[in-house]
């Protein structure tokens, strides 16, 4: 399977290659199938990302296209600037590899919606935080709490992953 044009050029492979299952937790064994972009919205789509700062720009990308191919677009531009949060989160706090996975959640009949996970390296659970006016930073994650219908973060030894999920009206 070939990356769509936007992403031939980017330094990004479907998910994964990382060390192990439980490299980044939450996200699946690597021996499995790799899904990626256009996947079959049943399952999940997933990517791993060199931890370099034009990845966040390669993961809106993929995000977009995806949901797009999922016919999830109410729901995209808010998940772009989620997953944009919490990818520069994971440069910025961690070193490594940073994954994303995107899972369609509800059917049809529930209205449907989306399920993003970012993953990294760092065992340490972010800290929602009020920023002060005058602080460049700390807003990323008050804003993933306000406007998900669910969010948390699952940490292991190996790292974390932080979660949201968006109902498909966004």
């Amino acid at each position: 399977m070939s990356n769509p044009p936007f992403l031939r050029h980017a330094a990004v492979t479907p998910f994964p290659p990382l060390t192990g299952p439980s490299a980044l937790p939450g996200l699946r064994d690597p021996a499995a199938p790799a899904a990626g972009a256009g996947a079959d919205p049943a399952g999940p789509a997933e990517w791993s990302f060199p931890a370099d700062p034009g990845c966040v720009r390669t993961a809106r990308a993929v995000v977009r296209e995806t949901l797009r191919t999922w016919h999830l677009d109410p729901v995209t531009d808010l998940a772009v600037l989620l997953v944009s949060e919490l990818v520069t989160n994971s440069l910025r706090y961690a070193s490594g590899p940073v994954g994303l996975r995107l899972r369609p959640v509800g059917g049809p009949d529930a209205g449907g919606g989306i399920r993003v996970e970012v993953s990294d390296t760092l065992p340490v659970p972010p800290l929602l935080r009020a920023a002060a006016p005058d602080e460049e930073g700390g807003r990323g994650l008050q804003l993933v709490a306000s406007v998900a219908l669910r969010w948390g973060t699952r940490c292991g030894g190996m790292g974390k992953t932080v979660w949201f999920e968006l109902g498909s009206a966004g």
